[in-house]
């Protein structure tokens, strides 16, 4: 394949089986591409092939690959999903930076992670025995640029509100089930950077010192978040902590319930149930605020919950 003669508006590339090498930039900034299918036959890709390909949508990586480069896909603002080989090694800097890419499984291969790789992915799964020292600072450089701005008491610049808030996923390295999951705010003054030194320690995941951080956290949507998932994957959770996660619920159970019919879905509306959060004495309540506040998803998930629990309780 001649990559220097390739018409710029072409919206799917149609590769040969003996393309073994993608030079450098080689696509960079096709506006058009939409889809990218690269035979097993490439082994090698250059940095920034498909940076600024702000189209793209699909993307097949071969099954060989070993390295992911930097830059690969920045700024590839619709590609939504990714399969990262199992022989991928290393993944550079940038390579995922501002995608649409919501959730990523890496693979036990990989050993080194760039910084600012998947900036603007909330949801991580990784292995158990994943290698956590992944370059010289360690995890979750990976998912920010530093861009927290000192001299603004630690905000996020509006330019970079992508970043996100991010779940992780600690998988089985046998069988690949998850074994806990835990929520990190990377919002307020509760930076990425202070969160990575604060939660490894001697290269292995510490919850017990992301814990002890919980009353750092200002935001009410992420300390609610952060309580969810340490109640549900209570790994190292100690009996002190329990209690003030537990208090935390029972102060605010209104609060928590309003926010989570606020959001007129039915996954958030299950961990009303999971938190036990709906009870005779506030389910007419509920039902009244998702009424109120026109949140009809809500409101049904909410009534059938009473007609299955509470039959015996009148409401609108």
């Amino acid at each position: 394949m001649n990559f220097k003669t390739l018409d710029k508006k072409i919206e799917k590339i149609n590769w040969e089986e003996n393309v073994t090498n993608i030079p450098d930039y080689a696509f960079s900034s096709f506006y058009n591409l939409k889809e990218v299918i690269i035979p097993d036959s490439v082994i090698s890709i250059g940095r920034g092939a498909f940076q600024n390909c702000s189209s793209l949508e699909k993307v097949i990586l071969p099954k060989g690959l070993t390295e992911i480069p930097n830059n690969l896909f920045l700024h590839c603002k619709k590609l939504k999903d990714i399969e990262i080989p199992d022989s991928v090694l290393k993944i550079g800097d940038q390579a995922f930076f501002a995608t649409d890419i919501k959730e990523v499984i890496i693979p036990k291969s990989v050993v080194t992670i760039g910084n600012s790789a998947f900036t603007g992915v909330s949801e991580f799964s990784i292995y158990d025995g994943f290698n956590y020292m992944v370059n010289k600072y360690n995890i979750f450089t990976w998912l920010s640029e530093p861009v927290y701005d000192r001299e603004t008491d630690g905000q996020i610049p509006d330019t970079y509100s992508f970043i996100k808030n991010v779940v992780v996923s600690i998988l089985d390295d046998t069988d690949g089930s998850v074994k806990f999951k835990f929520f990190i705010p990377f919002r307020d003054k509760f930076d990425i950077f202070s969160i990575s030194h604060i939660i490894f320690k001697n290269n292995r995941l510490d919850l017990g010192l992301l814990d002890s951080q919980f009353q750092m956290i200002r935001d009410f949507e992420s300390k609610t978040n952060y309580v969810y998932y340490r109640i549900q994957y209570p790994y190292k959770l100690t009996n002190e902590n329990r209690d003030l996660f537990s208090r935390f619920i029972e102060a605010n159970s209104i609060r928590i319930a309003e926010r989570f019919i606020d959001d007129n879905t039915v996954t958030p509306l299950v961990k009303l149930e999971m938190l036990n959060l709906l009870n005779e004495n506030n389910i007419d309540i509920l039902i009244e605020y998702a009424n109120i506040n026109r949140r009809f998803n809500s409101l049904s998930y909410l009534m059938n919950y009473k007609n299955e629990h509470f039959k015996n309780r009148y409401s609108l």
